[in-house]
């Protein structure tokens, strides 16, 4: 007698001594939904097309061929008649849903366009009435061609004699204002002269001439443009200085371990043509020449350690 679908199946997953947990970790199908194709209750499978599917992945789990299983079986199967119901009537209440929710997203954007409509004209039309404002009064403005303005009247009425009375007068008068003008030049640059500022002096400069390298580099450094050398030492931590009038010179201040109690430490080098600074810790130690900050010519973080030796020059 030959088998049905769901026996055929189950009987192969016996010989291959296979349990339903196996064959779920192989397929990926649940196992209520095996166990419904072993007891040919396809009503529990969700539609026909993953029925058909599930039945193929099922055979092939455990050694039967889907093809074969699918054409000998094809009796058993599910009919797709009820997947293209379901499929038709879902596609029909997709366009109901579409043909009515597009009616209604009109209608409902209907009093927004409307409204912005009416927004736009009325700006247009503040526009306007402001524009025809403005052009009025800018005529009303302006002066008529009939005003007489500022009139000067010449009386014709002076005779000759005035006319070269006046003339005479006119001429002592342009000259008298030529003398004047030329004193109040001369005054003027004089003036100049003597309230002329200073010639600004250029600003002082700190600049690396040579840089050092090796564990513990020393560098070469120079100031210029220093009336006078104020050096501050701000330390943020322990640190180790040296400040030499010279890289081999006598000390300015005692070569020992600084802290932050120490800080800040001010020497005055003014008249000083060089000097010499050693900094044990680089990270915790600022150096300022007349409020200026001098930046160490390697990076700190990778240089703990350095030497600096700073020529003054004018």
């Amino acid at each position: 007698m030959e088998l049905d679908l769901g026996n055929r199946l189950k009987q192969a997953r016996d010989a291959k001594e296979l349990s339903l947990e196996d064959v779920q970790q192989v397929t990926k199908i649940q196992k209520r939904y095996l166990q419904a194709i072993e007891n040919g209750d396809h009503s529990v499978l969700p539609g026909t097309f993953y029925a058909r599917a599930f039945i193929r992945e099922y055979a092939a789990a455990v050694g039967l061929d889907p093809d074969i299983i699918m054409e000998e079986h094809k009796s058993e199967l599910p009919s797709s008649s009820e997947d293209s119901t379901i499929t038709y009537s879902r596609m029909q209440r997709a366009k109901e849903q579409s043909s009515s929710g597009g009616g209604g997203g009109f209608s409902k954007l209907f009093p927004t366009i409307i409204t912005i409509f009416l927004v736009i004209v009325i700006l247009f039309a503040l526009w306007f009435f402001l524009r025809e404002l403005n052009s009025g009064a800018e005529k009303n403005n302006q002066p008529n061609d009939g005003d007489s303005g500022d009139e000067f009247i010449i009386d014709d009425s002076v005779g000759e004699e005035n006319q070269g009375g006046t003339s005479d007068s006119g001429q002592e008068q342009a000259s008298d204002d030529k003398n004047n003008k030329e004193e109040q030049n001369k005054n003027e640059k004089s003036d100049n002269k003597e309230t002329s500022p200073e010639e600004e002096k250029p600003e002082m400069s700190i600049k690396v001439t040579e840089t050092g390298s090796g564990s513990f580099p020393q560098h070469t450094l120079e100031v210029s443009n220093a009336d006078k050398i104020n050096l501050s030492i701000e330390l943020a931590g322990e640190s180790y200085l040296e400040v030499k009038q010279s890289a081999d010179g006598e000390p300015i201040i005692p070569s020992a371990n600084y802290g932050k109690s120490d800080s800040p430490i001010e020497v005055d080098l003014s008249g000083k043509k060089q000097f010499y600074l050693k900094v044990g810790y680089t990270p915790a130690t600022k150096i300022k020449i007349n409020g200026k900050a001098v930046e160490y010519p390697l990076p700190p973080q990778d240089n703990m350690s350095q030497k600096l030796l700073f020529n003054v020059t004018e």
